[in-house]
């Protein structure tokens, strides 16, 4: 494939764009603000709701698209008050499916995040919850009810001690699967979506808006939940952090994320672009 034809570069956010420590390395952010002022489409594809990017894009100086919600949620952030624009996707669990959701989490004793693109609610602050908060910089709002009558929201996160991942969480999804799409982001991060979502559907829906195909679509990811993301593109690349079976799904594998990673693809698709 001639570099030339890609036409966005789409980068997961947490193990991938930000390093270890949930920073943007300075020289990863001058790798992604050059490719985007080269002409580069640029997407942050990323489990986190719209609120928990906006001091990326703040970074950034520039607007990227973001695919948020694992593939739920397609729009912009306004670069003055970092409110979302331009929204093109707004999938949301039923409410009836939410709520099940939320009787199988307290079942198994698992404290729910309930999010919407504008709120982000738990019942109450567990170390797990208060660790998440720490690296979105954001503070959950804690409720007694988790859901206004009727409402449909975009993602229900459940996050487990890390003991319990393998044994819980998996439980839980067994016991939803009929009526939603979960998924990891982590060991103990179970990313709980309306039926269908994922952030290869979600870039097919943006590059059709755009007006060009995911072929010419390069996306950088370390985790399960960018594994279809990678298999749909036309270039795919691995963080060198990535599960042996993420980087078993790309062309390339570059350094992991405390390395550099994703700078290091930059460069690279800067180089074949010229060479294109």
């Amino acid at each position: 494939m001639k570099s030339s034809s890609i036409r966005l570069f789409a980068i997961d956010v947490d193990g991938t764009l930000l390093d270890s420590t949930h920073r943007l390395r300075t020289d990863v952010k001058n790798s992604v603000c050059r490719l985007a002022a080269s002409g580069l489409q640029i997407a942050l594809a990323t489990a986190r709701g719209p609120a928990a990017v906006s001091e990326i894009v703040r970074q950034f100086g520039f607007s990227p698209w973001l695919i948020c919600f694992s593939g739920g949620w397609i729009g912009e952030l306004d670069l003055v008050s970092l409110q979302p624009k331009d929204i093109r996707l707004d999938h949301r669990i039923s409410c009836a499916a939410a709520h099940s959701i939320l009787g199988a989490a307290f079942s198994h004793n698992v404290e729910p995040n309930v999010f919407t693109p504008e709120s982000w609610r738990v019942r109450k602050m567990t170390g797990e919850i208060l660790q998440e908060s720490r690296i979105v910089n954001l503070e959950p709002s804690v409720v007694t009810d988790l859901l206004a009558e009727g409402e449909e929201p975009s993602k229900i996160m459940l996050i487990s001690t890390i003991d319990e991942a393998s044994d819980v969480l998996r439980r839980i999804r067994e016991s939803i699967q009929a009526f939603s799409t979960a998924t990891f982001s982590k060991t103990n991060y179970l990313e709980v979506l309306p039926v269908g979502v994922n952030k290869a559907k979600a870039l097919a829906v943006l590059t059709e808006a755009l007006g060009f195909e995911l072929s010419q679509v390069a996306a950088i990811g370390d985790a399960p939940n960018d594994l279809e993301m990678l298999k749909e593109v036309g270039l795919a690349i691995a963080m060198g952090n990535a599960s042996s079976e993420v980087k078993a799904s790309a062309k390339w594998v570059v350094g992991t994320n405390d390395e550099a990673g994703v700078a290091e693809a930059a460069r690279r698709l800067e180089v074949l672009s010229i060479n294109g």
